[in-house]
């Protein structure tokens, strides 16, 4: 599941386990029924998965036909999934481990490892295994116990890195992943006449550049890319002029990379055909005539610190249960196994 939160990824809102929702500071303040507050038997017993819509809030429904179609799955269950699969590699998203190291008296990092132990992962090299989080404390507890691939999810939008928080990135993580604002800044979903030298300063560093998230509905793109998933893929892994030159995508859609992979215009160079170009930024709000109509100018963006990189170190795992939700009329589920807790990890698949 991408999330902890029952109600944004199962059908937990109409069952039983409704009455449980309750508000929860340390994760989200509005109210939401926890993977920890029930145990993998009620969930897959009695639950379904729910596809996620993130456009909702203008009636665009993914996939309503399948709403709720398919099975959840463990950590376990996918590592032997995507292992049958012909794939460079699996990225698992990893959050709130400091709370649930302190407040449930989980070790999630731990587990985790386990995990990818279990399934034979650590002993082969066709696939690299690659942990995502945006908390830079949980990646250096991974650094100090596991050889993965480590990424730092940069989770604001920025238009560059200071050089101190570069190097201290360069500490704990092997790559970055950055929003696609941070590469292509947008107003009113027109692109705007600004270059960020994020995935520069970043690649200078020695850390490649992952872009997240990438979507097929047309509403995800700016107008300059044609409502068109491919062209905006052509322009974020486009190297040079106006491309955004990032070393890698993370897609909610797969199969639109990997059709775009096989292209056979990608590296022509100079004989890169003029459609495979990516647009200009700011060209098409350049030629808007009535000022009335321009989008609104945009406030500067920051640039990252090393205030927004460094954290304490994760916690210990205390010997506590988990706390209840404020305001939850039931009893909170105590027993926080593998099989519950690895519901909180969003596993990406990289083609």
């Amino acid at each position: 599941m991408s999330s902890i939160d029952l109600m944004d990824v199962t059908t937990v809102a109409s069952s039983q386990f409704a009455s449980q929702a309750g508000v929860i500071s340390d994760i989200k303040a509005v109210a939401g029924v926890y993977t920890f507050n029930l145990t993998w038997e009620d969930i897959a017993n009695n639950l379904k998965p729910m596809i996620s819509n993130p456009f909702g809030q203008i009636s665009l429904s993914r996939n309503p036909r399948n709403r709720n179609a398919g099975k959840f799955m463990r950590l376990s269950d996918f590592l032997a999934f995507a292992k049958g699969k012909k794939l460079s590699g699996i990225m698992i998203t990893v959050e709130h481990a400091s709370f649930m190291a302190e407040k449930l008296g989980f070790g999630v990092v731990d587990a985790v490892i386990k995990a990818v132990d279990d399934s034979g992962y650590s002993k082969q090299s066709a696939q690299k295994v690659m942990i995502q989080s945006t908390n830079s404390s949980t990646l250096v507890k991974f650094k100090q116990l596991a050889k993965y691939n480590l990424v730092y999810k940069i989770d604001e939008v920025v238009k560059d890195a200071a050089p101190s928080s570069l190097a201290d990135i360069k500490k704990f993580a092997d790559a970055a992943s950055v929003s696609i604002k941070s590469v292509y800044p947008e107003s009113s979903n027109f692109l705007i006449n600004q270059t960020n030298p994020l995935v520069k300063s970043l690649q200078s560093a020695g850390l490649p550049v992952y872009v997240y998230l990438l979507m097929n509905e047309f509403f995800s793109q700016p107008y300059d890319f044609f409502s068109d998933a491919t062209s905006q893929i052509n322009a974020l892994v486009h190297k040079g002029g106006e491309g955004g030159g990032v070393d890698g995508l993370i897609t909610d859609f797969p199969g639109t990379a990997h059709r775009y992979k096989l292209n056979s215009c990608r590296n022509m160079g100079d004989k890169t055909p003029y459609y495979m170009l990516p647009p200009q930024r700011g060209g098409l709000v350049g030629v808007i005539q009535d000022k009335a109509a321009l989008p609104p100018a945009m406030a500067p963006e920051p640039v990252l610190t090393v205030s927004d990189v460094a954290e304490p170190p994760l916690p210990p795992v205390s010997n506590t249960t988990a706390p209840a939700p404020s305001h939850a009329p039931v009893e909170v589920s105590v027993s926080i196994p593998i099989t519950a807790a690895v519901l909180v990890l969003c596993a990406s698949l990289l083609i």
